[in-house]
């Protein structure tokens, strides 16, 4: 019997081999599985997928979009975001309260701009975060204050772009007070689905996990990842890790730390504050995204996605997005990914299945009856189905963690 009996559902899924987490959770689920894509409404890939969409059935879903490196690249993503932000007509929520100042050191004028204005003689104040453009889990990742030796780096290559994507890097301000639980630095994981770009329907699951690093957090001992970069595969692979730290939180977990034990919020803050905060967050990058996204699009079938996105908690709780991740960490061996992955990802596939049985009828998209848990984004039909943001927490703000 399904771990999930109420979601049910007589579409087929295909997973490629290496999907066996997403497998795992469409089974638990109730989902039907097939063995082969041509069987399958929903192809679930993680490598492969351009070619299959040069072939989708129009009755056919593919988990990606053909232009979504947009968000999931670091560097992409924020040339998405600062091209968005300087065309933005004041609906989205403007850049610096949410994105830390990043600069694309593969661009040669953010390059010029960043050596420009940091100082010649190194400050163990200005922290930054280095980041390769196109690597995950933590890997590559630097915190520095020291700039000569990057600095001569990238002297040698004058006025010239990288274009070689494996070598594109960005730097980003490194937020020095950021929230701590237990005395450790952490960071939240959402997760979120786009459904249709034409017109943009965008949902988020109001369940996020909440990840801990392994040591207490303290502004030196830079090159610890078990200090300072949040990722467990960093965590778990580093060879002073202690397998007996707790590593990952629920959200509730969170929520009654925030007020019962530090005292620093209400016990709604999550659902009245947070959660809307990152709403509108995810709001901006969809509109900062959806052109670039809805080119090279299929010429049959549909794609919709499942995207990650890692949130850091200053000490004053704001919200600050620090990336996008294309099917993001779906393994659920611990209770609380369990508790949240398989519902989290059978929901999705089944408002994209609604949403591509309804475009088959030529049926409206409005009061999508999959929507259960998922919380309205973005919906250009129903725009007062989005439920308000909640901004006047943040209001009195001056950005002193950044």
């Amino acid at each position: 019997m399904p771990l999930f009996p109420f979601f049910s559902s007589p579409e087929r899924i295909y997973c490629d081999k290496i999907s066996s987490s997403a497998r795992k959770a469409f089974t638990l689920t109730g989902h039907e599985l097939s063995l082969a894509p041509e069987g399958a409404e929903l192809l679930w890939m993680r490598k492969g997928y351009l070619d299959h969409m040069e072939h989708l059935q129009p009755y056919q879903l593919i988990n990606h979009f053909p232009k979504e490196t947009t968000l999931i690249n670091k560097g992409y993503l924020t040339e998405t975001l600062k091209r968005h932000a300087s065309q933005s007509d004041g609906s989205s929520l403007p850049l610096e309260e949410f994105f830390p100042e990043t600069y694309c050191l593969y661009k040669p004028d953010e390059r010029k701009q960043f050596f420009d204005n940091t100082p010649l003689v190194d400050e163990r104040n200005n922290l930054w975060i280095y980041k390769p453009g196109n690597e995950s889990r933590g890997r590559g990742i630097e915190i520095t204050w020291r700039f000569n030796s990057l600095r001569r780096k990238y002297e040698k290559l004058g006025g010239r772009p990288i274009t070689k994507k494996r070598d594109q890097a960005i730097i980003q301000r490194y937020i020095q007070s950021p929230l701590l639980l237990d005395g450790r630095k952490s960071e939240i994981r959402v997760y979120w689905v786009v459904v249709s770009l034409e017109p943009l329907l965008v949902l988020l699951y109001p369940e996020a996990t909440v990840r801990l690093n392994s040591l207490p957090y303290k502004l030196d001992d830079f090159e610890n990842q078990l200090v300072h970069v949040t990722n467990v595969y960093q965590q778990k692979n580093h060879p002073d890790y202690d397998p007996s730290v707790t590593l990952k939180w629920s959200f509730s977990q969170l929520g009654k730390y925030l007020h019962e034990t530090l005292g620093l919020c209400e016990p709604d803050f999550l659902e009245k504050h947070l959660i809307p905060r990152v709403r509108a967050i995810l709001a901006t990058v969809s509109h900062a995204a959806k052109d670039t996204l809805t080119s090279e699009y299929p010429e049959q079938g549909d794609c919709f996605a499942v995207f990650g996105a890692d949130i850091i908690i200053d000490s004053n709780l704001r919200p600050w997005l620090s990336e996008v991740q294309k099917g993001p960490g779906l393994s659920f061996n611990d209770a609380v990914k369990r508790n949240v992955i398989p519902p989290m990802l059978s929901e999705a596939a089944k408002i994209g299945f609604e949403v591509r049985k309804r475009r088959m009828k030529r049926k409206s998209l409005t009061n999508l009856k999959s929507v259960q848990r998922y919380q309205w984004v973005v919906n250009e039909i129903q725009p007062d189905l989005v439920e308000p943001t909640e901004t006047g927490y943040y209001s009195d703000y001056r950005g002193d963690n950044v």
